[in-house]
């Protein structure tokens, strides 16, 4: 009787135990996945500057078309400055003293380059005031005569009051009148379109040459300046004093680096076991003995392309501090976040 009474509670406890480890492992349950670093602003800054091609900043935010496309043919053919429509045909540089690391702020010059004469001459016929003074003249001129013939008005209308001019004569002064009105409105907007075009070039001649630049005595020299604050993360092995470009071609890259940003594909059924806000551990293949702790900040709703027969991944983000740019873009890492610390 003992021996069974022994035997039943034994059976008991294991029961017990199996019933409760898919609970005990289902608590410990720990997600690793493969990440990777990108930098979360990105400039790419190409010659000829003005161009028909459509230039954007690569922002590290995930703002992608997730859209399964046929791929599309590449033109690699090179192609010159003028078919690209620029209005600069040769770009000589003069100087280029920044490498690959170099921090640069907002606005700071990164390239020297020789203006041709023949747009230095065109930026100096756009800043010039000749063709709003003409329009100011002119509608000076029609407001001035406009003043006359109303006081003209006036005059004709107290003398046809007291019978001594023909009402003809009144209404004839009206319509001129009427007609001068029309052709100052029209004045007035020709001379607003040269007041636009005239402060246009003038900004633009201050974001080329600098805010202090006296825009009556422009140099013979070009800038291309940085876009935001950040670090140069490339440059074109061509881009040497003396070198002039003649067809297109991407001159350096800044970005920014503090902070980074940490990508990564995950499988469907993992995505739906996280959430925004997640504590996740990043450890870099190139620092394997650094972790560092972050949250996830984003993951998306839209599956990355992939055929229909195969699983779907969903691409999350995490942000990381990056104060001394140990972290460098394109580390690869492993990303783990556990399921139970995140409850």
């Amino acid at each position: 009787m003992t021996s069974k009474r022994l035997f039943a509670g034994t059976l008991s406890a294991l029961a017990l135990c199996l019933a409760l480890l898919p609970a005990a492992t289902a608590r410990a349950e720990i997600l690793t996945f493969l990440g990777k670093s990108y930098c979360p602003i990105k400039y790419e800054i190409t010659w000829p500057f003005v161009t028909k091609a459509d230039k954007s900043v690569t922002q590290g935010s995930g703002i992608t078309a997730n859209v399964y496309e046929l791929p599309k043919e590449k033109d690699t053919r090179e192609r010159s400055a003028a078919e690209l429509g620029s209005d600069m045909r040769r770009l000589r540089i003069l100087s280029a003293p920044l490498k690959v690391g170099d921090k640069v702020d907002e606005d700071q010059i990164l390239v020297t380059y020789e203006m041709p004469l023949e747009n230095l001459m065109a930026e100096k016929q756009a800043l010039s005031r000749a063709d709003l003074n003409n329009e100011d003249h002119a509608l000076a001129f029609v407001e001035h005569q406009l003043d006359v013939i109303r006081q003209q008005q006036a005059d004709l209308e107290n003398q046809a009051a007291d019978q001594s001019v023909a009402p003809n004569t009144v209404r004839y002064n009206q319509r001129e009148i009427e007609a001068l009105m029309l052709q100052r409105d029209f004045l007035r907007e020709k001379r607003d379109l040269a007041q636009q075009r005239y402060d246009n070039a003038v900004l633009i001649a201050k974001s080329k040459y600098g805010k202090n630049q006296d825009i009556h005595d422009l140099p013979r020299v070009g800038y291309i300046r940085a876009p935001g604050n950040g670090y140069v993360l490339w440059t074109n092995s061509s881009l040497v004093p003396g070198m002039a470009f003649t067809k297109q071609a991407s001159l350096l890259t800044v970005g920014r680096l503090d902070p980074i940003i940490v990508r990564a594909s995950v499988h469907e059924i993992a995505a739906q076991k996280l959430k925004v806000g997640d504590k996740a551990t990043v450890v870099f293949h190139a620092m394997p003995g650094q972790p560092y702790q972050t949250t996830i900040s984003k993951i998306d709703f839209v599956a990355q392309p992939a055929m229909l027969q195969q699983p779907s991944f969903y691409e999350l983000e995490m942000t990381l501090p990056n104060p001394d740019l140990r972290i460098k873009e394109g580390m690869r890492c492993d990303v783990t976040v556990d399921l139970d610390a995140a409850k």
